[in-house]
């Protein structure tokens, strides 16, 4: 393994510890997570090496179907006593 790769072996090792002790899920604040992302996509030239993107989670299109076809399943459900 050359120096290079162990290097990026290094930057995402401790990129993933930063983000298990400061990612918002888990308590931490937004603005320093968004900061330290931001910090870690650039490399010490300064330019830009990855791009964070966050997307938003739409879920509620697929819990409205789930619940529906639930209800639908229980009122159709067949007897369970011959």
């Amino acid at each position: 393994m050359n120096d290079t790769d162990q290097q990026d072996r290094l930057d995402r090792q401790h990129r993933r510890e930063f983000v298990r002790a400061n990612h918002p899920d888990i308590g931490g604040d937004p603005e320093v997570f968004r900061r330290g992302l931001q910090a870690f996509g650039r490399s010490a030239t300064g330019i830009s090496r990855e791009r964070v993107v966050a997307v938003r989670s739409h879920r509620l299109p697929l819990a409205t179907f789930l619940l529906l076809w639930r209800r639908y399943r229980q009122r159709h459900a067949a007897p369970r006593v011959h």
